[in-house]
């Protein structure tokens, strides 16, 4: 499941749907478009056949456990067992050089970390992430949160030298491997538990094709300033995205104004002896704070470690919004709140390392353990997962989630405000997700 919760630093929560598309009429758009969905996937069953309608459904069982100094305790749920089930379907027509893409989920969850989540979500309050609203809340009450939407929703049409989608889409920009300072639209969070869907924004997507492999891409995001509002200029982004080969190197270069705010970007990446690296550089002119650069470096390689197949990589990243010394969320500079608000960006501090690998222990069975490290306070958090793929359509994946550092650090707590007892920090957490595809 690709919606993530964003309502603290590095948070592992869903996101049911962005500020704004709760409510009557986000629940009466949800409707309207799942029974225009309905419509079309009942069509003509020649259509069906030649675009058979596919999707997934999981269910994940998980158990967080917060400290005794922090919020969840404080809101009753120091240890929290939630249930989640999500169900999307997905219809991709093409006809021609014209395709459509129709996605829709309905997400049902129940816990205490349901009721921790409305608490967290005021906060940073998070601006609408998109122009319209097409998710609709079934049920929001006590421990129960279930939403239904609409995650894509766009028209396309492609030839040898232009691609043109316009409508609600997922894009990703961007060589990082846990963080993603290039990726301006929805990145998941650096310890997201299922990254196979990205939520889906209403854009304008225009590509030019060249002969050399170069591509140059058009992106157009309005969005309004306040749910219910006209999209306005320093709430959208428009951005302009060039990919050319460069000396033997792969190069990105990148401009945006988004938020209203300017953003560049270069990225280079190529092969090492065997191995992949990547480099990017974003520096971002904000309107009212000077000149933030953000930034990451990383390799990656496959080898064999005792006889199996393995992939391990490491990767800095540089934040250039992040912060030193002791903090509290209340007193975060706006660049950086604003942006774990939007879910641009999920950490606190500057400078960090991660780590990690992935090993096949049989063609049926794989673990990926990872680190990521806080090299501004010295706290850590580990990663764990292990995928059994039980047949061809069928897959469990296992997995434990661990912050470990002191009071006052990233990953041991942050207070809410200077000299509050209550801390904001990720959870421990175990999780089983059994996902069917179909």
């Amino acid at each position: 499941m690709g919606e993530e919760k964003r309502s603290s630093s590095l948070s592992p929560r869903w996101r049911g749907g962005s500020a704004g598309e709760a409510g009557e009429g986000g629940c009466r758009r949800a409707m309207l478009a799942g029974l225009v969905l309905f419509l079309v996937l009942a069509g003509s069953p020649a259509t069906a056949q030649d675009a058979p309608v596919h999707g997934r459904f999981e269910v994940q069982d998980a158990g967080d456990f917060f400290g005794g100094d922090s919020l969840a305790a404080d809101f009753g749920a120091a240890q929290a067992h939630d249930v989640l089930a999500n169900l999307r379907l997905t219809w991709e027509p093409t006809r021609g050089p014209w395709s459509l893409d129709i996605q829709s989920f309905l997400t049902v969850e129940n816990g205490p970390l349901v009721r921790l989540a409305r608490a967290e979500a005021g906060l940073l309050p998070a601006p609408p992430s998109t122009w319209f609203s097409l998710t609709g809340v079934l049920v929001d009450s006590g421990p129960t949160l279930a939403t239904v939407a609409l995650d894509r929703l766009s028209l396309g049409y492609a030839t040898p030298q232009w691609v043109v989608r316009v409508g609600r889409q997922a894009l990703t920009w961007g060589s990082g491997l846990v963080f993603r300072p290039m990726d301006l639209f929805d990145p998941f969070s650096p310890i997201a538990t299922d990254t196979e869907y990205k939520p889906g924004v209403d854009m304008l997507y225009i590509q030019r094709l060249f002969a050399d492999g170069s591509d140059l891409q058009l992106v157009v995001v309005p969005r309004p300033p306040l749910a219910g509002e006209a999209p306005s200029s320093d709430a959208s982004s428009v951005a302009l995205h060039y990919q050319k080969t460069l000396l033997g190197q792969r190069t990105t270069w990148l401009v945006a104004r988004d938020h209203g705010d300017w953003v560049g970007g270069f990225g280079v990446n190529g092969p090492l002896k065997g191995a992949t690296w990547n480099l990017e550089i974003v520096p971002t002119a904000l309107q009212a704070e000077g000149v933030r650069v953000s930034g990451l470096a990383n390799i990656s390689d496959a080898l064999a470690v005792m006889g199996r197949n393995a992939t391990v990589f490491a990767e800095y990243f540089h934040n250039g919004f992040g912060v030193l010394g002791d903090v509290a969320y209340a007193d975060l500079p706006p660049g950086l709140a604003d942006r774990l608000a939007r879910g641009q960006v999920f950490n606190i501090r500057q400078d960090y390392l991660a780590g990690g690998m992935t090993v096949e222990l049989s063609p049926l069975v794989s673990i990926g353990p990872t680190v990521i490290v806080d090299l501004d306070d010295g706290s850590l958090f580990l990663l764990a997962t292990g995928t059994f793929s039980l047949s061809d359509n069928l897959i469990l994946i296992a997995g434990a989630q661990a912050p470990v550092g002191r009071a006052g650090s990233e990953f041991g707590g942050l207070p809410l405000t200077p000299g509050a007892p209550l801390l904001l920090a990720p959870p421990s957490r175990v999780y089983l997700q059994l996902r069917r595809y179909f």
